[in-house]
């Protein structure tokens, strides 16, 4: 009987069985190949990851290497004997002169003594024809190019034609005709009077790079001059082969102009064969147990099909009225008697579905931990906007009491002042006003500080030299910091000069010297380092938060040997009220201060600084781009008396008392009004001069800019100083702030108003701060 005869004839059961024992071999094959297919695939994508993840790392080393290889050749190429040598032969070869020797005999000793001190494998010297004059190599049999070797590199052509002025440098590879050996060189030309005289090349051997690049990107490697392998390491043996994934990095054009290529490569069949060995013997093991198991349940099957699956069925609708299986079905609680292979199929469906839940309760945990996430950086976002909106509001409430302030203190220090000079036999009254006065000036800093973090005090920028400044500082400095702390300055000889308020400057360089000793050790002391600089920005900084434009730039920077601080203190260093030092030892608004003074005068300020390491601020300035007078010293000046006559409008009573007092007392005859109104009645019925107006610039029912507009045009040739105690952004809402503009900023010291109000009627402009 045939075996196809036999097949007709076996039992139902063994078709099954042998039915699903070839369904079943099939099916493992099938996977083992699928599975093996996309093993493949994710190797070769992942090594192509891998591959172009080192590309860029190995471009960059590239790029380093290169650099530094040129950096090198730079520094021979200055030797001053083999300058002078390639000189001299420069100038008897195009006299003519025959070859001398010992002229090439200097060139050689000069290059191999030079060479001996470089980590590098080549060292070549030509003149300006690109002809070898002197070699070295530390390649096995020499190396070094003969004679004419090296004209043929495109980096030589380009080193001797290019404009010695901007190109002065190229890369390649060269392969000397010693054995072939390849050297990836950098080329530079020898300059002479900005002429080349010759050129240097410095390489190394690329099978002594290779190992490098291997060791660093964990891959095999190979080298190709067009499309010849030059240098492998690894089991590539031909270029193409497929079965090696690969990511070139460009090396340059070598001496005979085909493209130098560095390729990386991994074996696919390498990783993968281990994986699918394992694999399919596992796959086999499992397939043979798979078929037998397969083959003998389908013939317990064929015979037992219906009686389980009703005995499952009867067990799930009986399983909640029995409270159990023991009852219904008592051989599945015995744990030695397998179950069933529906029961079994239904128990693995089942499984799928508890893993299939398990996996999305652990996507949807994340979503909740990503939601959860993202409501606290919304709180975050909303604590930083309610500080912002703090920030704001003290800066508005400064700029909104300065008035207010800036009136009341000018009242108390002017007649405090006017007082003194007439308490001059009493020496104990004198005492106690000057305390009033010095108390109302640490008042009007503070407020001025309030003003300068909210950036909303007035400036009065003016051409000056930092380095003035800084100078004419150091001794208070000196005094202040103690004599157990070292002030040093480096100052720039030839410093740009700036547009920035010189009293604001003071005060941002106090401050961060300030802050600058407080951050010195107890007992130990330190140094403290103030430099200026002409500095260059480039885009990349110009890109940062709160920067200024790329181009010229004028650095003040402040060093200290402190304690140094942490990246979180760093972050909130400027944030105004934010201190580190003990209570009651600062106010934390000295380096907001500073910040908000830089941040108005157009700058910008950086700090640099590691715990223990101390601490760098560097601030960057524009420098002036027009010319303005030199300020006057509000420390000097002449006689302030007069006899002109001065309209003074200001609605407060006791500011208007003490003007009409101090103006007076200097021989002025004084007008006085209470708003703008009334000044143009009085005005109108005075039948002198007016020769100036003395006017504050918020005032009811009319401001003071248009108190004088009007005035001027019936009084051609009225001279105008204007005072406030607003915020400089009250102040130019009013149109005072612009140039040419006579202004005194509240509080008013006696002495500087009747030397601006001399200046003023003199021709000068006046605009300062008292």
């Amino acid at each position: 009987m045939t075996l196809r005869a036999r097949l007709r004839a076996s039992p139902l059961g063994a078709k099954l069985a042998l039915l699903s024992a070839l369904v079943t071999g099939v099916v493992v094959a099938v996977a083992f190949l699928a599975l093996r297919a996309s093993a493949a695939s994710d190797v070769r994508h992942a090594f192509i990851a891998e591959l172009e993840a080192s590309q860029r790392g190995l471009q960059q080393l590239q790029d380093r290497d290169l650099r530094l290889l040129l950096a090198t050749s730079s520094v021979v190429s200055t030797s001053p004997t083999l300058r002078a040598a390639l000189q001299t032969w420069r100038v008897e070869t195009n006299a003519g002169l025959p070859s001398r020797p010992d002229l090439l005999a200097t060139i050689q000793r000069e290059v191999e003594r030079v060479f001996a001190d470089l980590d590098r494998d080549l060292l070549v010297v030509t003149d300006d024809s690109g002809k070898v004059l002197a070699a070295v190599s530390r390649a096995a049999g020499g190396g070094a190019p003969r004679k004419g070797d090296v004209v043929t590199v495109p980096a030589v052509r380009y080193a001797l034609t290019a404009d010695s002025a901007t190109a002065d440098s190229g890369f390649g590879v060269l392969r000397s005709s010693a054995g072939g050996v390849p050297f990836q060189v950098g080329c530079v030309a020898i300059l002479l009077d900005g002429y080349p005289i010759g050129v240097l090349l410095l390489g190394q051997r690329l099978d002594r790079v290779l190992p490098r690049f291997t060791t660093v990107a964990g891959t095999e490697a190979f080298v190709t001059i067009g499309d010849s392998l030059v240098a492998s390491i690894g089991g590539v043996s031909r270029i193409g082969d497929p079965d090696f994934v690969t990511a070139s990095v460009p090396l340059g054009l070598s001496d005979n102009g085909r493209p130098a290529t560095l390729h990386l490569a991994r074996s696919v069949s390498a990783s993968l064969n281990p994986l699918t060995g394992a694999l399919g013997r596992s796959f086999l093991l499992a397939g043979i147990l798979a078929v037998l198991l397969v083959g003998g349940g389908a013939a317990l099957v064929s015979r037992t099909t219906l009686r389980p699956l009703a005995q499952f069925v009867a067990f799930l609708r009986a399983g909640a009225s029995a409270g159990g299986r023991e009852a219904a079905y008592p051989h599945f609680d015995d744990p030695g008697s397998p179950p069933p292979a529906e029961i079994g199929t239904l128990t693995e469906a089942y499984n799928r579905l508890i893993a299939s839940l398990s996996k999305q309760h652990a996507s949807l945990r994340e979503q909740v931990q990503e939601r959860e996430r993202a409501e606290q950086a919304l709180r975050d976002s909303e604590e930083q906007l309610r500080q912002s909106q703090k920030l704001e509001a003290l800066g508005t409430l400064a700029g909104g009491v300065a008035h207010d302030f800036n009136n009341l203190l000018t009242v108390i220090m002017g007649f405090a002042q006017i007082s003194v000079r007439n308490a001059s036999g009493d020496a104990a009254l004198q005492e106690d006003l000057g305390q009033i006065n010095e108390a109302a000036e640490r008042a009007a800093a503070l407020v001025k500080q309030l003003l300068a973090f909210s950036r909303k005090q007035v400036l009065q920028p003016q051409v000056v030299d930092l380095n003035h400044i800084v100078s004419g500082m150091e001794k208070m400095l000196n005094r202040l910091i103690g004599e157990d702390i070292v002030l040093k300055t480096e100052l720039e000889p030839r410093l740009s000069r700036i547009k920035a308020d010189p009293g604001q400057l003071e005060q941002v360089i106090m401050n961060l010297v300030v802050n600058a000793r407080d951050a010195m050790p107890p007992t130990n002391g330190g140094t403290v380092l103030i430099q200026t600089r002409n500095v260059r920005l480039d885009e990349r900084y110009e890109r940062r938060p709160d920067a200024i434009a790329a181009g010229p730039a004028v650095m003040l920077a402040v060093t200290d040997t402190g304690s140094g601080m942490d990246e979180a203190t760093r972050r909130r260093i400027f944030e105004p009220f934010f201190t580190t030092k003990p209570q009651g030892k600062g106010t934390g608004l000295g380096l907001s201060t500073v910040y908000g003074i830089v941040r108005q005068s157009g700058g910008s300020i950086t700090v640099y600084s590691q715990p223990g390491e101390g601490c760098t601020f560097r601030i960057y300035l524009p420098p002036a781009v027009e010319s303005t007078r030199a300020a006057v010293d509000p420390t000097t000046g002449g006689d302030s008396r007069g006899h002109e006559t001065v309209l003074v409008t200001e609605d407060e009573v006791q500011m208007r008392s003490l003007l009409r007092r101090c103006l007076a007392s200097r021989g002025y005859q004084v007008l006085e009004a209470s708003h703008g109104p009334e000044a143009l009645e009085i005005a109108a019925r005075h039948e002198g001069n007016i020769d100036l107006l003395l006017t504050d610039v918020v005032m009811p029912h009319m401001s003071g800019k248009e108190l004088a507009q009007q005035l001027q045009r019936e009084r051609p040739g009225l001279r105008v100083l204007f005072i406030s105690g607003y915020s400089a952004e009250a102040i130019e809402r009013h149109g005072v702030l612009v140039p040419g503009t006579a202004f005194l900023q509240k509080p008013l010291q006696p002495d500087v108003l009747l030397r601006t109000v001399r200046e003023v009627l003199d021709g000068h402009d006046g605009h300062g701060t008292a």
